[in-house]
This record gives structure tokens, C-alpha cells and sequence, in this order.
């Protein structure tokens, strides 16, 4: 039985995806006498199934420690051809591995904690059916994402959740601003898939397949090629850009602040699993990236960017939800700058921790919204003694993912740290790794200080609990997060050590984590006048606020260029091809008119003109077969 589980295993993506597929019934009105709520329990049953599936899939395959080290080198392998003609053969390939299975299992077990609280959080919603369907969906595709072997298949998938997220921000559509979220969140994720498809194309001529298993294998028999194509560059940077979209890294990262907009429980599984999906695929690639310093170095540029911008940012911002995403594409960042300095491992590691520390975050900050009727930071605050809970789970979630020992996080960010310290830019790298650790800290520490901490305001002197829908999940989520440290000592991805996770460059990384979250303790938890900054540095202030005025760069200068390519087209082809084609019809017209006024109605006329038209094409045709004279 436990083989036929682990053996099977493709059939979880298929469970949400029915489950979505069903919803259809319910959204336009097709089944209304029963209501939404069926949708929405039909959603998390077939949800739980799927999570049930994988970790039995996950337990065969840990049951006998031999197989489960085999099936690291020899996977379970299934597929179907999609189409085959003239020499080209697309497929879905797959693979059941462990590391897939385990982002499964992560995938899954989030869906049914977040859609156990979307029940409660939506209680009095009427569009369960668009917004369960739409997560389902979201399921389904990330966990076809972790099982496909196929590069061009991991494409499809990633546009088709970029899809999911325009259907899902625009939940609320009856809203503008949530209309333009959905559709700025949209268009910018599309900038990236094009040029990904682009690299993805030109990919298969010079590899020979999509295949990620044999492009590892085609990178290793060119690692020490030196007469690679001189294109290749160019392609690995194509190959990137997805994921930069997917991950919010700059300049592709205007998206998750605006994917905002949509209800909280999808902002938990966005901002936890679905950002991580283009990360998925970066790991995936690193054979084929390492061998084009150029694109490391590109990595590293924009991770380390991304990691020190977005943490400056997510100071500035009064709106939590927009200061926790802020903090979501700094962290995916240091990712980034882990795959560009060439050690998969240690971005695994990052990868593998930071889902469920956000995920606790996000769904305890959504417990407060939903009773407290705003997300401004600055008109909440003492909510200490009135939500104890919610406030122990968000510090939770954010020591796990600050590096304070001995959670999760720690581990992760001391080894990107002595990663960075063994590169070839020591000083630079690892002092970026700590500026970022030290801000991230002073981020999750300001927004725990403006929301439980200080004294209560007009919106929070009265915050009832909310209902055990969400608080359940909430602390069940966050006692997987403080025991996340044995979990990764007992699978051996972290040491069994006094404090887990230390070693070198574990003290400096400390230090900053001491440094960034106590200054920001001393500013928000008792409320200090420099928390806000005086008129003289207010500018600074609205300057990161507005994401140093990236969106309006934009507008002056891409928005601009294509808004005036846009008029040139328009005015060519109004002035010229349709002024061309008006004007010979019109002189077509003019001249049919004067010809005829030549039309007396006279018989004789018409067979004089008819006489003289047939002798003149006998002289041309008499004249044409005379012989030329030869000219040597």
C-alpha cells in the first residue's frame, strides 16, 4: 500500500485542480439553492486529501531509509507525450523525489491550514466560490510545478499562476483600485515570463531538450568547454528574468505590493509557497547558470539589491501587509545572492525555512485586521493585553525568520554568511548578509511594536478574538515553527549541536540580529519622537514609502516610451497607410467622374472608340513580333 502511495503520488495536483474545476458550478450560479458554502468545504476536502496523499507518499518513502537514499539517484519517473511532430517531441516528464515531495507536503499542509482560515476570515463573503477555486488552483499548479522535469512545462505552469494571481487579486472586483492592482500585478509578472519564454526557445537547439535532468547533465559535459556559443549569456539571463518576476526581485517587484490588494488568506499562500515557485526553478537551472560567470554575477548584483532595497522599504510603510511583502522580496534576495555565489545547498536552506515563519506571520496579522478594520500601523497599536496569542505567533514567525538561535532562520542566514565570507568579495558580500539581517530584524520588530505594543488607539480599544477557525490554524502553524529547528536536526539537514545551527560567522550574525531588532525595540515598543522622522529627513521617508519612486521612474520613462511608439504607429497609419489607400481611392472616384462626362449616349461614338481601341492593339501586338536587332 505505502508503495502504491509513493508510486501514485502525481495524482495530488490533480485533487485541488478538481476541486477548482467544480467550483465552476457554484460561481456562475449554475448550483445557488445550497448557497457558497459547499464550494468552500468541498475546496478543503478534496485539499485534505491531497495533504494526506503526500505525506503518506513522504512516510513510504522515509520507511526504509535504503529506498529513500535510492530514490534520491533513481527517482520514480512518469510522463505522457503532448505532441510529436517533425522531430520535436514535448512531453510532461516527471519525477517523485524527495525534495518534491517535501514541498508538497508544505504546499498541501498550508492550503488546508489557510483554507481552514479563509472560512473563518470570509465568513460573511459571498464569493467563496471564485476565491476557494482560485486557491485550489494555485495548489494545484505549484505542486505540478515541484513534480515536472520539464523546463517548458515549468513555463506553462508559471503562467498559468500568473493567471491565478490576476483571477484572485481581482476577488474584490467591484473596487478600483483593487482592478488595478490585479492588473499592474499581472502585466509586470508578464514582463518576465516573455523574456523566460524567449530564453526557453532558444534553449532547445543548442542543449537538445527541456529536460532539467539533462541540461543538468549537458552543463556537466561543457563545464570545461571553453568554445561555448557566445549567445549562451544572453540565454541564462532570459532564463533568470522568470524568476526574478515570480520572486519580486528588482526591478520586476512593483507586482507583490500590489497583488495587496486581495483578501489576506491569499496573501498567505502568496506571499509564502507561490513567490517561492520561480526560486524553485532558479535552483533547478544552477547547473546550466554556473556555467556563465556573468549570470552569477547578475545574481548576485540583484539579490543583494533586492535584499538591502526591500528591507529599506518595508521601514517606510504604514500598511503591514505592504511592509511584510517588502520583507518577503528581501529575503528571497539573499536567495538570490545564493544561487549567484553557486551553492545550491545553502539556498535550498533558505528556501526550505521561510514558508511557514511567514505564513504565521501574515495569518496573525490578518486576525487583527479583520477585527480591527484597518492595516495601518499607525492607527493600531497596545493590543498586547487584549491578543496575547496573536502576538506570541507573530514573534514566532519572526524569530524564525530573523537569525536569532536558535530557530530556523539562524542556521540559513550563518551559512549564506560564511558562503559570502569564502567568495571573492568577502568584506562587501558579508557585510551586505548582515545590513540585511540587521534590517529585516528592525522591520519585523517595528511591526510587532505599532501593533502589540504601546498604548490602545480609537481602533483598538475594543478587538474581540477571532473565531477558532482562525485562531486553530494559526497556532497550529506556530508550533510547527518553533519546532522547526528539531525538525531540520532530525533530518540531518542542520547539526546536532548545543545551539543548532552555529558555527563560523555564527557571533557577528547575532550581533547585527541584537543590533537591528533592539534599536527598533528601543523606537516602537515604547513609542520614542524619533520612530518618526523629523520634517527635515520627511522626504527620505516618503522616498522609500513610495518605493523610491520606482513606479513613477517607470511612467517617465518605459510607460513614455511605448505611450509615444504607440502614437507613432497610430499616426502612420492613419496619415500614411490609410491616407495612401484613402487618396488613390478618392483620385480612383475623381477620375471615374470625369470619364464619365465623356458618356454622350451617342451609338456612333461608342463604335469609333471601340474601332480605334482594336487598331491600336493590333499595331502593339504587330509591332511586338517584329524581330529586335541584335546588339553584340
Amino acid at each position: 500500500m505505502t508503495a502504491f502511495l509513493l508510486q501514485t503520488a502525481w495524482l495530488v495536483p490533480l485533487y485541488p485542480l478538481a476541486a477548482a474545476l467544480l467550483s465552476l458550478l457554484w460561481s456562475p450560479g449554475l448550483i445557488s439553492r445550497t448557497g457558497p458554502r459547499p464550494c468552500g468545504y468541498l475546496n478543503l476536502s478534496m485539499v485534505t486529501v491531497a495533504f494526506v496523499h503526500s505525506t503518506l507518499a513522504l512516510m513510504a518513502l522515509h520507511a526504509n531509509a535504503s529506498a529513500g537514499e535510492g530514490m534520491l539517484y533513481e527517482p520514480v519517473r512518469f510522463g505522457w507525450t503532448w505532441l510529436h511532430t517533425a522531430g520535436l517531441n514535448i512531453g510532461f516528464e516527471g519525477v517523485i523525489t524527495e525534495p518534491a515531495l517535501i514541498a508538497m507536503t508544505v504546499i498541501t499542509g498550508l492550503h488546508v491550514l489557510v483554507q481552514i482560515y479563509s472560512i473563518g476570515y470570509l465568513e460573511m463573503d459571498w464569493g467563496w466560490p471564485r476565491f476557494f477555486g482560485s486557491l485550489s488552483f494555485f495548489e494545484s499548479g505549484l505542486c505540478a510545478l515541484v513534480l515536472t522535469d520539464s523546463l517548458f512545462f515549468s513555463y506553462v505552469i508559471l503562467e498559468l499562476l500568473t493567471l491565478g494571481t490576476y483571477l484572485i487579486v481581482g476577488t474584490w472586483y467591484n473596487q478600483p483600485l483593487v482592478v488595478k492592482g490585479a492588473r499592474d500585478a499581472f502585466l509586470t509578472k508578464r514582463i518576465g515570463d516573455l523574456v523566460l519564454l524567449a530564453g526557453v526557445i532558444a534553449l532547445l537547439p543548442l542543449t537538445g531538450t527541456w529536460n532539467f535532468h539533462g541540461l543538468a547533465a549537458w552543463a556537466a559535459d561543457h563545464a570545461a568547454d571553453p568554445a561555448l556559443p557566445r549567445w549562451l549569456p544572453w540565454i541564462l539571463l532570459a532564463l533568470v528574468a522568470g524568476p526574478m518576476g515570480k520572486c519580486a526581485q528588482i526591478p520586476l517587484h512593483l507586482w507583490l505590493d500590489e497583488a495587496m490588494e486581495s483578501p489576506l488568506p491569499s496573501t498567505v499562500l502568496r506571499n509564502s509557497v507561490v513567490v517561492v515557485g520561480g526560486a524553485w526553478v532558479l535552483l533547478r537551472l544552477q547547473p546550466l547558470l554556473s556555467l556563465c560567470p556573468l549570470v552569477g554575477s547578475v545574481l548576485v548584483v540583484i539579490g543583494g539589491t533586492t535584499a538591502v532595497v526591500g528591507a529599506l522599504i518595508a521601514l517606510a510603510q504604514i500598511d503591514v501587509k505592504r511592509a511584510l511583502s517588502f520583507l518577503v522580496s528581501s529575503w528571497l534576495g539573499l536567495l538570490f545572492l545564493a544561487v549567484g555565489l553557486g551553492d545550491t545547498v545553502v539556498a535550498d536552506h533558505l528556501l526550505l525555512v521561510y514558508p511557514l515563519p511567514m505564513a504565521v506571520m501574515l495569518m496573525a496579522v490578518g486576525a487583527i485586521i479583520v477585527t480591527n478594520v484597518t492595516q495601518d500601523l499607525t492607527q493600531l497599536g497596545g493590543l498586547w493585553s487584549r491578543r496575547p496569542l496573536m502576538g506570541l505567533a507573530f514573534l514566532s514567525g519572526a524569530a524564525g525568520l530573523m537569525a536569532l538561535p536558535p530557530f530556523g532562520g539562524f542556521a540559513a542566514q550563518r551559512e549564506l554568511l560564511a558562503l559570502a565570507a569564502a567568495s571573492g568579495r568577502p568584506l562587501l558580500l558579508g557585510g551586505l548578509v548582515l545590513l540585511t539581517n540587521a534590517l529585516l530584524s528592525a522591520g519585523l520588530v517595528r511591526i510587532f511594536g505599532s501593533i502589540w505594543a504601546g498604548r490602545p488607539t480609537t481602533f483598538t480599544a475594543r478587538s474581540p478574538e477571532v473565531l477558532w477557525l482562525m485562531a486553530l490554524p494559526t497556532l497550529l502553524l506556530m508550533g510547527l515553527v518553533l519546532h522547526l529547528p528539531q525538525l531540520l536536526v532530525r533530518n540531518g539537514i542542520v547539526g546536532l549541536t548545543p545551539i543548532p545551527g552555529w558555527g563560523p560567522q555564527a557571533l557577528p550574525l547575532l550581533l547585527s540580529t541584537l543590533v537591528g531588532g533592539g534599536l527598533s525595540a528601543l523606537f516602537y515598543l515604547r513609542p520614542h519622537p524619533l520612530a518618526h522622522l523629523p520634517a527635515t529627513l520627511g522626504g527620505l521617508q516618503d522616498w522609500l514609502a513610495h518605493d523610491l519612486q520606482t513606479e513613477r521612474f517607470y511612467h517617465r520613462t518605459v510607460v513614455r516610451l511605448v505611450v509615444g511608439l504607440s502614437r507613432l504607429s497610430a499616426w502612420t497609419d492613419e496619415r500614411l497607410v490609410d491616407g495612401f489607400s484613402g487618396a488613390s481611392g478618392a483620385a480612383a472616384m475623381a477620375g471615374a467622374r470625369r470619364l464619365s462626362l465623356t458618356t454622350s449616349g451617342r451609338s456612333q461614338v461608342y463604335a469609333l472608340t471601340l474601332l480605334l481601341g482594336v487598331l491600336a492593339m493590333a499595331a502593339w501586338m504587330l509591332n511586338g513580333s517584329l524581330p529586335l536587332p541584335l546588339f553584340r
